[in-house]
């Protein structure tokens, strides 16, 4: 199990794997372009070259987020046009930079209702991005959400219907956001609770397809339906909660990702970092380790 963090990309992409060393992050999830924009990211082949040199040096899986004005479930086709393009825009780069694959959030319906109509809507919108390049291997990865304004995938179930809708595609990776899941109502914390939740969750889903975790705290308790990120074992998860996440054989393979807000408030940090490495070192589970500094450095400068 991987303990890693979202980490700013500002400077170039390159930088994301020395500020993910200096936090102790063993896996690193980033933006490429700015997350509140729809400008198409533009890397330049020497930036994606210098990318997966430090990327190959620094031993680190990374992943994607897409920008957060897609929106799927939008009813205005220029609003589901510019979502297809940035999503393929992020797809495209994950093939050429050896990302694990863009995590994102599905939308929101905006009161129209998810029916049927809507899930074979967001399905064929989602499938033209795979199909762009067959031979790309990067995955699609639908996270789950907090159910706050008409989200679609708070539940487990909306997910299963669009990964169905799609054709059950390999290509299509599922992220668990620990908070988002506690907002719906999911008892994560507990270890009875969990049980069940994965137990829907591969019931819907199947847990192979669990290929990530946003590993949040959360500000509000269970089942409010709101988005609020909070530091490891400082919201209503707790260490508790997340020792019984850590401790579960279905995340033995799987990186933990934080998005939490960190201790001055900065984002994920080293104390967030090791707080999960602790958990981890209690549950008995290896820690992958990390490259020298220099290795990652000179792969920058070559």
């Amino acid at each position: 199990m991987r303990i890693g963090a979202h980490v700013s990309s500002a400077g170039g992409p390159h930088l994301v794997f020395e500020r993910a060393w200096a936090i102790g992050a063993e896996a690193v999830q980033l933006f490429i372009g700015a997350p509140q924009q729809w400008k198409l990211p533009t890397l330049t082949d020497e930036q994606v070259d210098r990318f997966n040199r430090v990327r190959v040096a620094s031993g680190m899986p990374v992943f994607f987020h897409g920008v957060y004005l897609m929106n799927f479930g939008s009813q205005d086709p220029a609003i589901l046009e510019k979502s297809q393009a940035s999503l393929l825009a992020y797809h495209r780069y994950a093939g050429r930079m050896g990302i694990v694959g863009t995590i994102f959030h599905v939308g929101s319906h905006l009161g129209a209702g998810f029916d049927g109509a809507m899930v074979e809507r967001i399905a064929g919108l989602l499938s033209a991005v795979l199909e762009d390049d067959a031979s790309n291997p990067a995955l699609l990865i639908l996270e789950n959400n907090a159910g706050q304004g008409n989200c679609i995938g708070g539940r487990f179930g909306e997910l299963g219907a669009i990964v169905r809708a799609m054709g059950s595609p390999p290509r299509v990776g599922i992220c668990l956001d620990t908070c988002h899941a506690y907002a719906m109502g999911y008892d994560i914390a507990t270890p009875a609770g969990l049980d069940a939740t994965l137990e829907e969750f591969d019931r819907e889903l199947g847990l192979k397809r669990l290929v990530a975790v946003h590993a949040n705290d959360t500000k509000l308790p269970i089942g409010t339906f709101r988005d609020r990120h909070e530091n490891i074992g400082d919201g209503h998860l707790g260490f508790d909660g997340f020792r019984t996440l850590i401790c579960h054989p279905a995340f033995a393979d799987v990186p933990f990702l934080l998005e939490v807000p960190g201790v001055n408030g900065g984002g994920p940090d080293a104390e967030n970092v090791q707080r999960l490495k602790l958990l981890r070192s209690e549950a008995g589970l290896d820690s992958p380790g990390l490259p020298p500094l220099d290795d990652i450095r000179r792969a920058a400068e070559s």
